[in-house]
């Protein structure tokens, strides 16, 4: 059966709607500012995975007026679309959601200032709820993406293990995830907000992951950015380590001889012929399943609903995406 968000959210219908709206009066708010051409900008909606993630785990501890966490699950996709806008400047990104990046069509300072303005916007929501605790979790993620990002800045491919990557995937998505399915339970202190923080933080990682994949897998027209983005900025993902560790020494110049450069069609031939022959799609789809697993073994400590039930579909959701 083919998984769509549609049929996932559908016990959310109401509050994911009202918090898209939220999230694109933000948006256009921050656009506003430096007098933006909306035609041209990328698109604040997303697929809203960390808010349908705190709204379906609100319903999944037996909250009955999910209205009240429409402002939660806003604040949690404002502080994700602030990630994203310091990524593009960090990573020189032209495209983003398949429209031109802020970074290019602002400049970098004015994408950075956007960014800040949108984690401001998404922390003043979450002073509606009166929860210090809540606030300093928020603060807390910030503060671990931003660190995951400064650790491993400067550390060569050679340097990299799988725990690297584990740990950059976990600080830099992961813990989003993690707080967007735990703060509804933080908020009515229910005992199942450590069953929730687990089972958010091993499908964050699994969506990373599979992200990473995507990059070395997906056409760029359906990823809305170029493809092989990734080995172009030099990033170390766990696919592209994968492919690394098992290359031969005269692959290995090659592919240092590419890694941070402009990719030209016979690289990127060369690139998915090794990604075929040393089979890395299978071996990250392997570990994504684990993390699946995991997650939604996580889930099932909690009494059956139409919620849980999503968010496990969400899990599979996650694994099977194309984009």
């Amino acid at each position: 059966m083919v998984l769509t968000l549609t049929d996932i959210y559908e016990p959310i219908q109401e509050p994911i709607s009202e918090v898209a709206k939220e999230v694109q009066r933000v948006w256009e708010d921050a656009l506003k500012l430096v007098n933006i051409d909306f035609s041209m900008a990328p698109k604040a909606k997303g697929k809203l995975l960390r808010p349908a993630i705190c709204l379906l785990s609100a319903g999944a501890i037996g909250q009955e007026n999910l209205n009240t966490y429409i402002s939660l699950g806003t604040a949690f996709e404002l502080l994700h679309l602030a990630s994203l806008t310091h990524d593009d400047v960090i990573d020189r990104a032209v495209l983003r959601r398949g429209g031109q990046s802020l970074n290019t069509l602002w400049d970098n300072h004015a994408a950075v200032l956007g960014g800040d303005y949108l984690v401001a916007r998404a922390i003043e929501l979450l002073g509606i709820y009166e929860n210090h605790e809540l606030i300093i979790n928020a603060v807390q993620c910030v503060r671990e993406m931003a660190e995951g990002e400064l650790k491993f800045f400067a550390k060569s491919i050679e340097d990299f293990t799988i725990e690297d990557c584990t740990e950059l995937a976990q600080k830099k998505t992961a813990m989003l995830f993690a707080r967007a399915a735990s703060s509804p339970a933080l908020i009515r202190k229910s005992p199942d907000m450590g069953t929730l923080f687990h089972f958010g933080e091993n499908i964050g990682i699994a969506f990373q992951f599979i992200d990473d994949l995507l990059d070395l897998t997906q056409d760029t027209n359906i990823l809305g950015k170029p493809r092989y983005s990734d080995i172009s900025e030099q990033k170390v993902t766990l696919p592209i380590l994968t492919l690394w560790n098992k290359m031969t020494n005269n692959e290995k110049e090659l592919f240092l001889h590419i890694f941070g450069k402009p990719i030209d069609n016979k690289e990127q031939q060369w690139l998915q012929q090794n990604i075929e022959k040393y089979k890395i799609e299978e071996d990250l789809l392997q570990h994504t399943e684990r993390l699946k697993l995991t997650a939604i073994k996580e889930l099932n400590q909690l009494p059956d609903s139409i919620y849980k039930d999503s968010l496990i579909k969400l899990c599979h959701f996650i694994v099977q995406r194309e984009n």
